[in-house]
């Protein structure tokens, strides 16, 4: 250990509830890029990409991805769109980054249409899904989400870092 563990996903994978308890019990601190994105923004992603576009957004993602520090323990959790061409290298050479991975069936469980999440009503979430999956298959670690809890995914993830 000793390095960042950077957490990638789908939209309702899980990051961001795994990356505050996994960094609890690592005792390390949480990062998740789109809190970030939303503290410098003042205002929510659905807002952000309704007033400045999805350009501006993954952008703004990218940039906050790439200025993450190469030292430190930490847990990333990554927008589902920040695990990009550009951004892979980088994280995987900042420390294990760890797919949770899940169905498409289960996404639409428990996304829904969620109006915090502005990609939810895209009318091709299946395109963007498989899309986004090949991207996450760069990552050094994948852990199956589907059917654990919470508990078990950390736990999961623990092994595997």
């Amino acid at each position: 250990m000793g390095s960042t563990v950077t957490l990638v996903g789908f939209m309702g994978s899980g990051k961001s509830t795994i990356g505050r308890i996994l960094a609890m019990r690592l005792k390390w601190p949480f990062k998740d890029s789109d809190a970030v994105i939303e503290d410098l923004e003042g205002m929510p992603i659905a807002r952000i990409f309704s007033a400045k576009g999805e350009p501006y957004f993954r952008d703004l993602e990218r940039r906050v991805i790439l200025s993450t520090p190469e030292e430190g323990e930490r847990v990333l959790a990554v927008g589902g769109g920040g695990f990009t061409q550009e951004t892979i290298p980088f994280l995987n050479r900042l420390g294990p980054t760890v797919h949770l991975d899940l169905t498409f069936q289960e996404v639409i469980r428990r996304i829904g249409h969620d109006a915090r999440r502005p990609l939810a009503k895209d009318p091709d979430l299946f395109g963007l899904f498989i899309k986004r999956r090949a991207l996450y298959s760069h990552a050094s670690h994948r852990v199956w989400t589907e059917n654990l809890t919470v508990d078990e995914v950390v736990d999961a993830v623990m092994r595997l870092v």
